[in-house]
């Protein structure tokens, strides 16, 4: 799927974006079936797409953001500034990507990391690979942040704490 930079444009500056929260409950197993059914429902729009499932409130809440976004460039939506000068008007051909972010302190210096699941021509070929990809890299990332927390309760634990003694 392609679309022009100044549809693209459009989408990011007039906020026709197609948005989608769901709370996704924290276990063992994250459930991303909810998240998936938007993504195919809304694969084809014109529009991109910003579909986030919260885990513990989400980002703002101390908690992880796990996000899907269609976009012609490896950054967040909402980083509009940049955005707008990374994305020529005159581009007629931009291939559309799904993008995989993931936002918790744990995750990276600025709580956020990204990642391309696959273009949107490559989604519609094959959905249940890249569904499987998407879900691989949440669970990665998410492993990844619960052994960064380990680490943190490990040194704040005082019976860790050897003594001057």
């Amino acid at each position: 799927m392609q679309i022009t930079g100044e549809k693209a444009l459009e989408n990011i500056l007039e906020d026709a974006i197609y948005f989608y929260k769901d709370t996704i409950l924290d276990s063992d197993h994250i459930a991303l079936d909810n998240l998936f059914m938007i993504l195919d429902k809304h694969i084809h729009d014109d529009n991109f797409i910003h579909i986030t499932g919260e885990i513990n409130g989400g980002i703002t809440e101390g908690g992880t953001t796990l996000t899907l976004e269609t976009n012609i460039v490896n950054l967040p939506l909402r980083y509009t500034n940049q955005l707008k000068k990374l994305i020529w008007p005159e581009k007629e051909d931009n291939q559309v990507n799904i993008y995989m972010i993931i936002e918790n302190v744990d995750v990276s210096q600025s709580n956020l990391k990204i990642a391309l699941a696959s273009s949107v021509a490559a989604y519609l070929d094959d959905a249940a690979s890249v569904k499987i990809k998407i879900s691989q890299w949440f669970d990665e990332q998410l492993a990844n942040i619960v052994i960064a927390q380990n680490k943190v309760e490990e040194n704040d634990d005082p019976e860790n704490k050897t003594s001057d003694n």
